[in-house]
């Protein structure tokens, strides 16, 4: 019988990898939303409409483009270390 250790080993980094992926779309989505929700409640307690929805609306933005940035470095991280793991000659 054949070692499966490996391609155990490489669908789970697959599929950690998918999740971490698939997180990027609602981490894109929440970030705005809540601070359109911060801004407006703040807003509507001091009658500044329109000035801190939109400051939150885009610090949501930017907190989640960093989100973005660093879950995409953390996935390209684990990418190389899991193929300088590999021996030459597997699959």
């Amino acid at each position: 019988m054949g070692d499966t250790s490996g391609k155990k080993g490489d669908v789970y980094s697959q599929v950690k990898q998918i999740g971490a992926l698939t997180a990027i779309p609602v981490v894109l989505l929440v970030g705005p939303i809540l601070g359109y929700f911060a801004g407006n409640w703040i807003d509507r307690k001091f009658q500044l409409y329109p000035w801190f929805t939109i400051f939150f609306v885009f610090a949501g933005f930017f907190a989640a483009g960093r989100e973005i940035f660093r879950l995409l470095k953390q996935i390209l991280k684990e990418d190389d270390d899991t193929r300088g793991s590999r021996t030459p000659g597997s699959h």
